[in-house]
């Protein structure tokens, strides 16, 4: 056999081995989470007030106008960023309102984002989230999501999303609730509490060491 045959038989041979330690670690992650991100999350379905339609699609948190509804008054602001500052998963909520009533509703933590294209990053709402949508119009709200996926890229803008359900993974779950009130509009208090979840999105057990740490994070004052 030629070297060259020899060279590529090895290259077919590693590439298969890789391929089959990817999808063994794959399967050890929660549905959607960690590399098991082509999979669906489970979890239950949150339902939007009757007569609200979402659009979610990614944004570039450094354009000012990135997630703006086009029918803003000149000079008008966009929305506060609301999700842990470090996040990196960076989505407009887009809410339609077609009725002529006024909604207010919370989003609860563990809503989970889907990515319509595998390559980028699913994302994880970590604190719930209030919002009021008025009648008749349109309501843009940039929201940040924690990564699930370490080894995909984050989104560019104009990529669309899905919301999917609120995670029933009971560690994920128990850690969300931990971290209720701390602070992640400060970037070490958010970049804190995005490590101490990655294991949880690789099918890690809560520890107590982790519990502790996360019921340490700093709160919100006031």
């Amino acid at each position: 056999m030629s070297l060259t045959r020899i060279l590529a038989a090895a290259m077919a041979v590693a590439t298969l081995t890789l391929t089959l330690s990817s999808a063994a670690l794959a399967q050890d992650d929660p549905p959607g989470f960690g590399e098991n991100n082509r999979a669906r999350p489970t979890g239950t379905p949150f339902v939007l007030p009757e007569g609200i339609e979402l659009t979610i699609v990614s944004y570039n948190p450094f354009d000012p106008d990135g997630c703006k509804r086009p029918d803003a008054e000149p000079g008008e602001e966009p929305l506060p960023v609301q999700g842990p500052a470090t996040g990196q998963v960076n989505l407009c909520f887009q809410f339609y309102n077609r009725t002529n009533d006024h909604f207010e509703f919370e989003m609860p933590p563990g809503i989970i984002t889907i990515s319509t294209n595998w390559k980028n990053q699913n994302g994880l709402v970590f604190q719930s989230m209030k919002l009021e949508v008025p009648s008749d119009q349109p309501m843009y709200a940039p929201i940040k999501a924690d990564c699930m996926n370490a080894t995909i890229s984050a989104p560019g803008p104009g990529i669309p999303y899905e919301l999917g359900p609120v995670t029933d993974n009971e560690d994920i779950r128990e850690a969300l609730g931990l971290m209720a009130g701390a602070d992640l509009s400060d970037p070490m208090v958010s970049a804190t509490a995005s490590m101490l979840m990655k294991p949880l999105y690789k099918g890690k057990p809560l520890t107590n060491d982790t519990r502790r740490q996360l019921m340490e994070l700093p709160r919100r004052q006031g």
